[in-house]
């Protein structure tokens, strides 16, 4: 029955030739001069043919985006509905060119469909668009958008010099990211000298840059500075302090540059944030062997070292390493008491593992300390099998082999199990140690064949200077202690290394002066080159703030979110970030309707790189969207409870439930009311009589709520109420009328209604409209004014099934809004598919 309706209002249209309608005067807004059913001929507003009225409206430019928005958010929507939706918003744009939200939403529509070249529009709108405060998450979209379409390497640098001269001074972390695609495309083709330009520029602009600093450093990795890659590695932690790999990179390239104070700290940050990661734990040895060795070499603070050793002992732990190193700290801190009791405990701990022949020490964890590999036995009780026990064995041997050689110094019992370890297994790390105790025994003839035989490492260099020394070979031997010192210089044997060098009236000398790469860092920093620890849920607190906790019915409310910084360094927003930029927000409705609604937000965002420490990023986002806007207006009579939980960096968790990636923050929830219309009979007649004398926004009003209350009628034909309502006979007639009485929101002749008419008839759209309001909105394609006939158009299309081609076809051709051809043309194109 509909569609034989709809036909008929189509057919009635076209009932009068093409040729007649233009030979009738066209104005700015007269679509012909064919009456539609309900409007004669003589109702029509001539103009002057060839014209295109310029208007202006804010109200009917946001109607015309709201459209848009919930024709297209939804990341997934491809095809017609994304064609319609663009050309709502570049009709939004004709009518308040300075709406702020029109641009970004067009610009991510645009990009998003690859089946047409929108290239132009999306180039006119960045320009317009881009400043320091643009969502770069869009403009990213757009840039690879247009990316896509050249043609070839040589339009695509093209592009992306035209954009770094028009966009990029705008926007400094977009300039950055242009000059970095520039400097690939550039090294690409093996045009280094420029490649290595644009990558200089793109790191300079923006040091947060990782991918500009990477391609920089496989471009020209000799001038790349050691304080630079700290730079690097320090930014990298204040971009995500919770990565525990950046923040053990940026500890041992500071214990590398001998800032030990740095790197101690670093190393103590490290512990902290496993603790926090792993709480079940214990601490590694990656961290505390370092950390106890750069806090030796520091110059003022060797009790921490003393401190650490105590930690370890609590796990339940014993490491022979750690213990020297404690025993030795106590020596620099002029404690001989605790150092000689602590080299003893040390001594006969380890002996008592090596006669239980690796027993209870089964567990090795390999750590790169003293320029070897030399694995820690850790106590406990063990199910191990032969070979299990060997390695056990082994590494006991091969830690008091080392602790006889540079911890508590004893030739003999170097030697004896020096041998022992390289009995059991002949390796570089052996093969050194035994070198090094038969030097220390002058036993030179038979170390020096063990380094030449063997992969050399800082042990085997430091045992080579000495053999070249007692040869007489002096400067060789500096050089070569010199580079030994070089491996690993907080080392013990770069400690016996410098010694002997002193002896010979040397000093070693660092390739880069520690003082330096610290003035430098400090410079670039600032004073704080450690920030100190803070977990994840105190150092941001995301919030969903809403203006008010009770909205009417019809009311667009939106909310905002707010990520606050609480912690002492910015926060950066990026994919390698604290916070990544995606946002997702669910709804559950309870009340009169219960209903739950995932993701009725889900964007991602980067409006701001840098949240200074205690400032806060406002985004504000439609709520007002998807099923939850369905729903509120098609219920006024409902009282509902909506909860809305904001989700950050939302993830998927093994329980099949959503949380936030940092899961130590709870989504934030806030719940707002949307009490039920108190609908009388009164009321209503009220509301109708007053349509006539009523201002334009409340005409609006009325309209919303009478075509709300006709959906509701319609939600609730033929199936129990889902709560108490009043219906009546007389309802949908007298709602009806309200919108297609002559003098009505459809039909009101005076031409100042129009906004009345775009703002009812898209209200409409919800409903499944009948043959009388059917002709009512057909009278508005031949209305003066373009918006209101592309509605009225828009409204026709969508709710027939192909038979209003031909209007749209005669529409393209002979309308004079190019926003209404655009429409037809969209809407042509959607009745192929």
């Amino acid at each position: 029955m509909r569609k034989g309706m709809l036909f008929w209002v189509a057919s009635t249209l076209l009932s009068c030739p093409l040729s007649a309608w233009a030979q009738e005067s066209i104005d700015a807004g007269t679509f012909g001069t064919v009456s539609p059913p309900g409007l004669a001929k003589s109702d029509v507003i001539p103009a002057k043919a060839g014209t295109v009225e310029a208007l202006s409206s804010a109200s009917v430019s946001r109607k015309f985006y709201e459209i848009a928005y919930e024709l297209a958010k939804p990341g997934q929507v491809r095809g017609p509905e994304l064609e319609q939706a663009i050309t709502f918003l570049t009709a939004a744009l004709k009518l308040d060119e300075n709406a702020k939200g029109i641009r970004p939403l067009l610009i991510e529509f645009a990009s998003r469909d690859p089946g047409r070249d929108y290239s132009a529009l999306v180039q006119d709108m960045l320009v317009a668009y881009v400043d320091e405060f643009a969502d770069l998450e869009v403009v990213r979209k757009a840039v690879g958008y247009l990316l896509e379409r050249a043609n070839s390497r040589e339009e695509r640098e093209r592009l992306l010099e035209r954009m770094m001269g028009t966009l990029g001074s705008k926007n400094v972390i977009l300039g950055s990211e242009l000059a970095t695609m520039l400097g690939v495309l550039k090294a690409e083709k093996a045009d280094m000298e420029a490649a290595i330009f644009y990558l200089l520029q793109a790191y300079r602009s923006n040091r947060y840059n990782k991918a500009a600093f990477t391609k920089l450093v496989e471009a020209a990795p000799n001038q790349i500075g050691p304080v630079v890659y700290l730079e690097r590695l320090r930014l990298a932690l204040r971009e995500n302090p919770s990565d525990i790999d950046v923040a053990l990179a940026f500890a041992e390239r500071a214990e590398q540059l001998q800032l030990y104070e740095t790197a101690a700290a670093a190393y103590e940050y490290c512990a902290d944030l496993f603790n926090y990661l792993y709480p079940a734990e214990d601490l590694p040895a990656r961290i505390y062997l370092p950390w106890a060795i750069s806090g030796y070499n520091t110059k003022q603070d060797q009790s921490q070292c003393l401190q650490i050793a105590e930690r370890v002992r609590k796990q339940g732990d014993f490491d022979l390493r750690l213990e020297a190193i404690a025993a030795k700290a106590a020596v620099k801190l002029g404690n001989n008491e605790l150092a000689t009791r602590t080299f003893q405990a040390a001594e006969q701990k380890a002996q008592e593992l090596l006669q239980q022949q690796g027993q209870a020490a089964s567990n090795v964890i390999p750590s790169a300390v003293e320029g070897n590999v030399i694995p820690s036995a850790v106590e406990g009780p063990t199910d191990a099998g032969p070979a299990d026990s060997n390695d056990a064995r082994q590494a006991v041997l091969e830690q008091l082999a080392w602790f006889y050689c540079f911890a508590l110094p004893m030739t003999d019992k170097a030697v004896t199990r020096a041998n022992e370890a390289f009995s059991m297994s002949n390796t570089p790390v052996t093969a050194s140690l035994l070198a090094y105790a038969l030097v220390m025994n002058g036993q030179i003839e038979w170390a020096k064949p063990l380094i030449e035989n063997y992969e050399r490492n800082q042990i085997a260099e430091l045992t080579l200077g000495q053999i070249q020394l007692a040869q007489g070979q002096t400067d060789p031997a500096i050089e070569t202690l010199n580079g030994a010192i070089a491996r690993d210089p907080g080392s013990f044997a770069a400690e016996r290394a410098k010694e002997i060098l002193a002896q010979q009236g040397k000093a070693y000398v660092p390739p880069v002066a520690p003082d330096t790469v610290l003035a430098s860092l400090q410079a670039s920093i600032g004073q704080t080159l450690v920030p100190d620890f803070m977990p994840a849920e105190q150092a941001i607190t995301p919030q969903l703030d809403m203006r008010g906790n009770t909205f009417p019915y019809g009311s667009e409310f939106g909310g905002t979110v707010v990520i606050t910084n609480n912690g002492s360094e910015p926060l950066v927003i990026s994919d390698d970030g604290l916070f990544k930029g995606n946002i997702r927000i669910d709804a559950e409705i309870s009340g009169d309707i219960a209903k739950s609604i995932p993701n009725l937000v889900f964007t991602k965002i980067q409006a701001a790189f840098l949240v200074e420490p205690g400032r806060s990023i406002l985004i504000p986002l439609r709520l007002m969207t998807g099923e939850l806007r369905r729903t509120l207006l098609t219920y006024p009579q409902a009282s509902l409870s909506i909860e809305l939980t904001l989700y950050i960096d939302p993830v998927l968790t093994a329980e099949g439930t959503i949380a936030n990636r940092l899961t130590q923050i709870q989504p934030a929830r806030v719940r707002v009311e949307r009490p039920g219309v108190q609908i009388t009979t009164k009321y209503l007649q009220d509301q109708f009589t007053s349509i006539s004398r009523a201002r334009i926004d409340q005409k609006i009003e009325t309209a919303r709520l009478f075509t709300g209350l006709l959906m509701e009628q319609q939600a609730m034909s033929g199936r129990e109420p889902l709560y108490k309502h009043l219906s009546a006979d007389w309802m949908v007639p007298l709602l009806r009328s309200a919108l297609t009485h002559e003098a009505g929101l459809l039909l009101h002749p005076a031409e100042t209604e129009w906004v009345v008419k775009v703002y009812t008839m898209a209200d409409i759209l919800g409903l499944t409209p009948d043959h009388e309001l059917i002709e009512a909105v057909a009278v508005n394609l031949n209305h003066p004014k373009w918006p209101v006939r592309m509605m009225a158009m828009y409204l026709l299309a969508e709710k027939q099934q192909g038979v209003f081609d031909k209007v749209l076809d005669w529409t393209v051709q002979h309308d004079p809004s190019p926003s209404v051809q655009d429409m037809a043309a969209a809407l042509i194109r959607s009745s192929k598919d």
